[in-house]
């Protein structure tokens, strides 16, 4: 288990004043979605992206050329994405977007991570989940609905707090370790995972045959906005990778979840050599 590694990394880094480019990063990571990738303006690349950009969404290659051929093809092929953005959130030279994407008829679910250098983007994580409808959800919501205010004021230290809970949560409580679970949820808890049904009771029911010692969990990249907090989660055993996000209550409990949940490609599927974190 790493989430005391990960945890501890975490809270070094919100020690340290806000970071003063945030809300330009969340202008320029959604430019980057809206006006370059899905209007196909390829015209942008140089001027949103570093010199030394670095890929890890498996199916594009590496660099700017790498951006360039992705959406060329595209454009080629008719393909015309349409946005719905849901979440933005920032902190440090990181932002996180959380979207629904529709591909004419079909729709996915698609989580975004970004890293800055300079003002332009030089890192990009991301994960995507064909949409299920709200209509055959197992909790009557949808993937993309629910809460989160971005712009709540929360101290450095609850964010500190809360992002140490999340990845305790992610790590450990999703292993399997119920006393864990048990001192993170809040009163509520309001579930977006569509096949998984609201309140606490299903989940302790999922985990009533573990020993809660599920190995290979790794929590990668965290951003704690607001009262929400994303990360990039590396579940080895179950061969995903996860785009998890949860809203917290006054006392950093959790009370909702989103998660954006691919399959790691085998390495012969990847279009670089970067892995997917």
């Amino acid at each position: 288990m790493k989430h005391l590694r990960a945890a501890t990394a975490a809270l070094i880094t919100l020690a340290v004043p806000a970071f003063a480019g945030e809300e330009e990063n969340k202008v320029i990571a959604v430019r980057a979605l809206v006006e370059m990738f899905d209007a196909q303006n390829i015209g942008l690349v140089d001027e949103l992206y570093h010199p030394d950009y670095i890929q890890h969404s498996p199916s594009i290659a590496d660099g700017r050329e790498g951006i360039r051929a992705g959406v060329t093809l595209m454009k080629e092929n008719g393909i015309k994405p349409q946005r719905e953005i849901a979440r933005v959130l920032a902190q440090g030279d990181l932002v996180g977007i959380q979207a629904r994407v529709s591909f004419g008829e079909d729709k996915a679910i698609v989580g975004d991570i970004f890293r800055f250098e300079d003002g332009q983007i030089i890192e990009h994580w991301d994960t995507t989940q064909t949409e299920v409808p709200q209509s055959e959800t197992a909790n009557g919501n949808s993937m993309i609905d629910g809460g989160g205010d971005m712009d709540k004021y929360v101290s450095t230290m609850d964010l500190a707090r809360n992002t140490m809970n999340a990845v305790r949560f992610f790590d450990t409580g999703i292993a399997g370790d119920v006393n864990t679970l048990k001192e993170l949820f809040g009163a509520e808890y309001i579930q977006h995972n569509p096949m998984v049904p609201n309140g606490i009771e299903p989940i302790f029911g999922f985990f009533k045959d573990s020993d809660g010692t599920l190995g290979n969990v790794t929590v990668h990249q965290t951003i704690s906005d607001g009262d929400l907090t994303m990360a990039l989660v590396e579940y080895a055993d179950w061969g995903n990778a996860v785009i998890e996000i949860v809203r917290h209550d006054e006392e950093g409990k959790i009370v909702e979840h989103w998660d954006i949940v691919q399959k790691i490609p085998t390495e012969e599927e990847f279009a670089h050599e970067n892995g997917m974190f």
